[in-house]
């Protein structure tokens, strides 16, 4: 239907399309939105291909055209467009995250109704199915600066769309909910193929070998296509006992055997096999084995196995330059023998997660599941322990390849239960730096049999999705599956390490949670009303010994800590408003301004933001960009943007901004006159996350570090001249703070192991104490030297 509007309204919404890739049918050209009044007059955002591709704006009354400037960083990547109609003055103003677009005389009137429309439409003559390859979400619809409906557009199925504000309904045609993508998993090939297979996969070109008796066959995950190719010779050699690994290196697959130590590689371009290495007999199993191709020595790394009723906890190497194998020294205190585990990498370490087997290697004597996590460096190879997982199967097996997330150090990895033929595998989510886990997206099926079955996980960036491909032999066929889910799954409707029990159960669990939130607001209110009361006893005066509790707590208008995030007067999120250049712009000033007085020079900020322009051009962004962060700084209250000095610098004296940071430096500034109403005022400003968490430039680094530095000095010195005995409570409070920052602080640690300790927590102190012992192995190869008994020298 239409909505009507006056004066001025605003529309905005999150953008993507995805790059054109060869043999896909993706297109570039069609209608991301329609904007029609009740006149029939209309507006369009149109996508187009060629010459470059870019957006074109079209004011039908006027048949003219507005070729917009697309950001090509935002090709596969999420951008906010808006665009602006202020109708008494009869003006358009388009927005991109790099700049805006002004059309006069658009033809409005101070009062109107519209349809908004994105994509395929079929109203009256503006009817077009022409659809870029877009995805469109958070849909938002301001009336003179107040927001007045947003359609997330989450919903999971349905033809409807309903805005979070009003309840407004939007239709929606044929719709593809993004949000199923990461939450079940799509089968994306099935078939029985005829004779053996086996699997490896190339995963920065999206692609999966399936290596068979007469042809193998290659999955793109790009385009979703099977490729065959027949091969110059059949591989007589290849049996069940046979491996395949991917090397990126030479564009082959080596296919070894653990037993005899050979092993053959294969071109996938011409389907030619080559055999290489000496026979060297072994008479072990090494089934269902961990591999791992490391390129840096072009070498293969083989972990574990089972064969002949024995787990293995052996390493060998292959060198493919060499073509020569090495058993590599083990540790059995760390690595037991098992098969079934899961291996991921990431740098040089590589982890691997669960299994089965048993302490002593023989399958007779006590087999039962792994639940541990341990690392394995290949530049000095030492393994060492992360933690263990929780018990999720009794029986519980993993999937031979697990994937870590180089960026924020999360792993995924397949579970089932090693007692099922007809069972599930489910995609379990951790994070290398605690053992907690959870299950995410929906189950999987697959048929477990021993050495007859494979499940393999894989990520392919250029997709940005997790595969899964299962297999089940049956003597004269193979039964294969593709599956993909989005990159990053969601979680299931529980946490499995975190509750567990009857729905019952956890209804009463909110029941409770429901009951404790309304008491704490009802006392948190009183509290406030006392202190309130008290003050105004005081004359007014501030009464610097009363501690700021959880609703006292300032309004910020700039946040930097946990994210970067800007309040306009009335304490409404603009932050959108702030387009990546503004925002890096933003920064640096205001960075440079309180890091020394002096603010940044004009050169200083070209070299950073506009390198590869003309000094013409660079000044010209730079003044249009100035003008902009003082339009929005008008909205958030009253800051001086100044050059008076030469240099750039922001000003945020005597004016009515308020600033986590600034309170920040205000706080650690004055360490000398540090008082615990202080000390816990930088607790609340930094227990919300990282400084610019968010944020990631190469000139940004050092400000980071610094005031993590900062903080933690400030926070050791402060609890260093504290009582341990009288205040145990707040000194651990301090220390977990620190955590926060430096999760391998020794003087934290200290701290906090004394405090629990004078407070008879015996146990958790040593538990303290043994989790920084592990942290500190893992970060410096080598044990801390004091032991727990020294570090509790406590003063009397």
């Amino acid at each position: 239907g239409f909505i009507k509007f006056k004066d001025e309204f605003e529309i905005s919404f999150d953008y993507k399309t995805t790059r054109i890739k060869p043999g896909l049918n993706n297109s570039f050209f069609g209608y991301v939105f329609r904007i029609v009044n009740e006149e029939d007059n209309n507006i369009d955002l149109i996508s187009t291909p060629t010459p470059n591709i870019g957006l074109n704006i079209v004011i039908g009354k006027s048949n003219s055209i507005i070729p917009v400037n697309y950001p090509l960083r935002a090709i596969n990547n999420w951008i906010k467009l808006r665009v602006k109609f202020m109708l008494a003055e009869d003006r358009l103003i388009f927005y991109t995250p790099d700049t805006f677009y002004v059309k006069e005389n658009v033809g409005f009137k101070k009062q109107e109704s519209y349809k908004i429309i994105f994509g395929a439409n079929d109203y009256k003559q503006f009817k077009n199915s022409d659809v870029p390859s877009m995805t469109i979400k958070n849909i938002e619809i301001s009336e003179r600066g107040k927001l007045k409906y947003r359609w997330l557009l989450t919903e999971k199925e349905g033809n409807i769309g309903t805005d979070e504000i009003r309840g407004k309904k939007a239709e929606v045609k044929n719709p593809i909910w993004l949000v199923n993508n990461y939450q079940n998993w799509e089968l994306n090939f099935n078939d029985d193929i005829s004779g053996l297979l086996i699997f490896t996969s190339d995963t920065e070109n999206g692609k999966i070998y399936m290596i068979g008796l007469e042809e193998f066959y290659i999955y793109s995950a790009l385009d979703n296509s099977i490729q065959k190719i027949k091969y110059k010779e059949k591989p007589h050699f290849l049996t069940n006992s046979y491996r395949a690994i991917y090397n990126s290196l030479d564009n082959r697959v080596y296919c070894y055997l653990v037993d005899n130590g050979i092993f053959y590689s294969l071109d996938v371009n011409t389907g030619e096999w080559n055999e290489t290495g000496s026979s060297q007999i072994i008479e072990k199993g090494y089934q269902h084995h961990n591999s791992y191709f490391n390129d840096s020595d072009n070498s293969i790394f083989i972990f574990g196995g089972y064969g002949l009723h024995t787990y293995e906890n052996v390493i060998r190497r292959i060198d493919l330059d060499k073509n020569t194998w090495e058993d590599l020294p083990t540790d059995n205190t760390v690595f037991l023998p098992r098969y079934m585990a899961g291996l991921g990498s990431l740098n040089d370490t590589l982890y691997i997660m669960g299994g089965y087997g048993s302490h002593t290697g023989n399958q007779l004597i006590n087999p039962h599941s792994y639940f541990d996590m341990f690392g394995y460096s290949i530049k000095n190879g030492s393994f060492f322990k992360k933690f263990d997982i929780p018990h999720l199967i009794d029986d519980m097996i993993v999937g031979n390849n697990m994937w870590i997330n180089e960026k924020n150090r999360s792993y995924y990895a397949l579970i089932f239960s090693k007692s099922k033929f007809n069972g599930d595998l489910q995609l379990l989510k951790g994070n290398l730096n605690s053992p907690d886990v959870e299950l995410v997206g929906s189950k999987i099926p697959f048929k477990f049999l021993d050495v007859r079955s494979i499940a393999n996980l894989y990520y392919m960036p250029e997709t940005n999705k997790l595969y899964t491909i299962t297999s089940y032999y049956t003597d004269s066929t193979t039964q294969v599956a593709i599956y993909s889910i989005a990159n990053p799954p969601n979680e299931i409707s529980f946490n499995t390490n975190k509750l567990k029990g009857n729905k019952s159960l956890v209804y009463w669990y909110i029941a409770i949670a429901l009951f404790l939130l309304f008491g704490s607001i009802v006392y948190l209110r009183k509290r406030k009303a006392k202190t309130a009361a008290n003050r105004l006893d005081n004359n007014r005066g501030f009464d610097k010994s009363v501690e700021i509790y959880p609703d006292e707590r300032i309004n910020y208008n700039v946040i930097f800590f946990g994210g970067f995030q800007v309040f306009d007067k009335n304490f409404m999120d603009i932050t959108h408003k702030f387009s990546p250049l503004l925002k890096e712009l933003f920064l640096l000033i205001l960075l440079h301004t309180f890091k020394n007085n002096k603010g940044i020079s004009s050169d200083k900020i070209t070299e950073i933001l506009w390198y590869d322009k003309s000094e013409k051009s660079a000044r010209n962004n730079r003044a249009v960009n100035m003008a902009k962060l003082r339009s929005i700084f008008e909205e958030v209250g009253s800051c001086e943007l100044t050059k008076r000095t030469g240099y750039w610098k922001i000003l945020f004296e005597n004016c009515d901004i308020k600033s986590d940071y600034v309170d920040f430096l205000n706080i650690v500034g004055s360490k000398s006159n540090l008082t615990k109403q202080k000390v816990n005022q930088l607790i609340d400003i930094t227990q919300k996350g990282s400084f610019l968490s968010n944020l990631h430039y190469e000139w940004l680094d050092d400000f980071k570090a610094s005031v993590s530095d900062i903080i933690v000095d400030t926070l050791v010195g402060y609890a260093q001249s504290r009582n341990v005995k009288e205040e145990s409570d707040f000194i651990i409070h301090l220390a977990d703070s620190i955590f926060n920052f430096d999760i391998i602080n020794e003087d934290a640690m200290v701290l906090k192991s004394r405090a629990q300790y004078c407070m008879g927590k015996h146990s958790h102190a040593k538990a303290t104490y043994e989790k920084f012992f592990k942290e500190y192995i893992t970060m410096y190869g080598q044990e801390y030297e004091q032991s727990f008994i020294d570090i509790l020298d406590i003063k009397e």
